[in-house]
């Protein structure tokens, strides 16, 4: 079954500064606590700016992010937007064993929902880190009791990418049960998938082109899901060592990304995940709202 729709999606993956993938400085997750926050400021200014519009976005938070910052969760509820989690530690999902993955999905979804009081449908895998090697990930979301997924990014990724032809909103079937997937939108160019819709793609390319495709996109009858981090709409931002193409992979155009983002709301209808799930999905996702999950807090995680 696939969902048909002319409407976009605004997710946020609500991380800080220095929460950026495979770097020799990445800070350690012992060190986040000790480092400035910029997270707070910067999600706000992202929900100031979408009530500008009347959009609802689904927010993919950091668990350890929701930990230090609960206020963020609730100001993200209070104004009608989706709580999905972005796992705890940001950890690669393939870097992980499946036990270390499901207590690490499972640990994001308890905070979250002791801080908003609902349930928490939806997950999506640090650097979109799912791929045919690893797709144990499936079965692990669903017993933590995870409804939907939006992991997947169906062309070439340094981190994941899982070039299996699905483009449009699909049920995973386990011998769990099924699971939503949600895949990060691409549009094939010259019979290639590339994606324009979300992080450095969004910054780098030019809003023409991205409008272009999101037309196209949505004339195939598939959610246009584009996805931002609170970081991307902070020029000022201190940097991370790196070299010079992920330098420029990482903080390109930083100054484009908010007026980008006015003429996407203006110009397209946005929904939440959640809110594709329940109009296309709805035998798989009803009774979640009725089983939020019960877990342990006695996880360990290595620092």
């Amino acid at each position: 079954m696939e969902a048909v729709t002319d409407r976009c999606v605004l997710s946020i993956d609500v991380e800080d500064w220095f929460h950026i993938l495979d770097l020799p400085s990445t800070p350690r997750l012992g060190d986040w606590d000790r480092l400035p926050s910029r997270v707070e400021r910067n999600f706000l200014r992202l929900l100031d700016l979408v009530a500008e519009h009347d959009v609802r976005c689904t927010c993919f938070f950091l668990g350890w992010i929701a930990d230090r910052h609960p206020n963020l969760v609730t100001a993200a509820l209070r104004r009608g937007h989706e709580i999905a989690s972005h796992g705890w530690a940001h950890r690669l999902a393939y870097q992980l064993t499946p036990q270390e993955f499901y207590e690490d999905a499972l640990k994001a979804k308890d905070v979250l929902e002791q801080i908003s009081g609902t349930s928490v449908l939806g997950y999506r895998s640090a650097g979109f880190s799912l791929s045919d090697h690893n797709s144990w990930v499936f079965d692990e979301l669903l017993h933590a009791g995870y409804v939907y997924d939006a992991s997947l990014f169906p062309a070439s990724r340094a981190h994941g990418g899982w070039r299996n032809g699905e483009y449009s909103p699909y049920l995973v079937k386990r011998p769990a049960g099924d699971l939503i997937e949600f895949p990060m939108s691409v549009e094939e160019v010259l019979g290639h998938p590339y994606c324009f819709f979300g992080g450095g793609y969004l910054r780098l390319f030019p809003l023409a082109v991205i409008r272009r495709m999101t037309a196209s996109v949505l004339r195939s009858g598939r959610p246009a899901i584009f996805y931002v981090h609170p970081r991307e709409i902070d020029p000022d931002q201190p940097r991370l060592a790196m070299n010079a193409w992920r330098q420029f992979k990482t903080y390109v155009n930083l100054t484009t990304t908010e007026t980008k983002l006015q003429a996407l709301l203006t110009e397209f209808e946005f929904v939440t995940l959640e809110e594709l799930a329940e109009e296309s999905f709805s035998s798989i996702i009803r009774p979640a709202h009725i089983q939020p999950a019960i877990v342990s807090k006695s996880f360990e995680y290595e620092i």
